[in-house]
This record gives structure tokens, sequence and C-alpha cells, in this order.
């Protein structure tokens, strides 16, 4: 399992912002971390990816330990096997969508692995265009499959479906949810589509203000009124 305990304070946009998140996702499953703008969902992917540093707590891996404030122990990003896909994809603008998976692999060519996911997601008659080509959906699925040429663990989505319209939408939750069948990536998925993410997750957790956290099954939990 992915263990989570941390604590992180911090103010953002002259916002008080305190994160206290305790979890337990499941291995080999897609999760989701949900609630209202301005709690923290980000903050816990970039703490998860050791792009920033929780106040005090534990992250694990299984039986690896990533995180622990009190052994003082803080894996950097090479070494958590992590691919990371934020909401603007970051894709290079100057090169094509070949050249940016090449780019990301540690052999500097297109795998077998990576060449299945470019099947499995319809891409490959845009490998040879550049990210100004791609709409936004194109671009999320490829900066997604670029994100596992490096064959990590743990994808981490933030905001995936943003500015997308319904059928782009519906596209790239096939492609995502077809990429961890064929890989068995663990996927933990940042949304506010509360839609998406019934349709998608296994488990979820769901951030409050000024109240505990919440985690189980989406059906459970999306259902309510916050």
């Amino acid at each position: 399992m992915l263990h989570i305990d941390i604590h992180k304070a911090y103010t953002s946009k002259s916002r008080a912002v305190n994160i206290a998140c305790k979890v337990d996702f499941s291995i080999g499953k897609t999760g989701a971390i949900y609630g209202k703008s301005g709690l923290g969902k980000t903050t816990i992917l970039r703490i998860l990816a050791g792009l920033e540093n929780a106040d005090e707590g534990e992250i694990s891996w299984g039986d690896e330990v990533w995180f622990e404030s009190e052994k003082r122990i803080n894996l950097p990003i090479n070494q958590r096997n992590i691919g990371l896909v934020f909401q603007d994809n970051n894709l290079f603008a100057n090169m094509t969508v070949e050249r940016n998976m090449t780019y990301a692999s540690p052999s500097n060519q297109l795998t077998p692995e990576t060449e299945k996911l470019i099947e499995i997601t319809g891409i490959r008659p845009l490998l040879k265009n550049y990210p100004h080509e791609l709409s936004r959906g194109q671009a999320q699925r490829v900066a997604i499959i670029r994100s596992l040429c490096q064959n990590p663990k743990l994808l981490l989505l933030d905001e995936p479906f943003s500015a997308l319209d319904d059928d782009n939408i519906e596209d790239l939750m096939l492609a995502i949810s077809d990429i961890q069948k064929a890989t068995k990536v663990t996927v933990i998925i940042v949304s506010h589509r509360k839609d998406v993410l019934l349709a998608m997750s296994d488990e979820i957790l769901i951030l409050h203000e000024n109240k505990a956290s919440e985690f189980g099954s989406p059906k459970e939990l999306l259902i309510k009124k916050f």
C-alpha cells in the first residue's frame, strides 16, 4: 500500500491552508483526491513526488520509506519512481511528440512498452506533430505516455480533465483506464469532477475545510452533499 500520514501548513493567496492527511491507497488501483479549490490537493501530489516537503509525518510504499520526518528520511524524486503529469502537461514545445517520449526514455528510443501504449491510446498519427498542433486532450494523452517512459510504479495526475469538453474527457478517461490495465501502474488522480472520479476511481480521499478528511468507496462518499 501507499501509506500517507502527513501534515503541512502554509499560506496560499493570503489564505491559511492546513493539510492533515492520513490514508492508505491500494497498490495497482486507481485512487483519487477530491475537494474544494485551495484545500491542498495539488500540494499533496507534490509532496508525494518529492517536489515539496511535509512539515511532519511519513510516506511509504510497501516497506520502502520515502519520507519520515522524525528520522529525517526524504528520498528525492528520482528515487521514488514516480510519473507526474501537471495540469498544463509541460510538453517540450520544440520537440515532436515522438522526441518528447524518446527524450524521457532511459534508452533514448521508443521501447516496446511505450509502443504498446501508443497503440492503445491511438496517438501514432501524432508522433511527428509538435505540441502546438495537438488538442488539449491529445496533449494530455501524450504527456501521460511520456511520464510512463521510465516505467514508474506510481502515476500522479493533477487535474487531467481541466478545460476539456465532454468528448475529450470521455476519450481521456478511456485512455487512462486502458493504460492502467496494460501497465498495472498505481494511479492517483486529482480532479474537481465528481462524475469522472465516480466512474474511474476505486477509492477516494475527500478533503474538507475545518473537518477531518474521508476515505473510502467513491460510490459511498461522492453522493454526499458538502
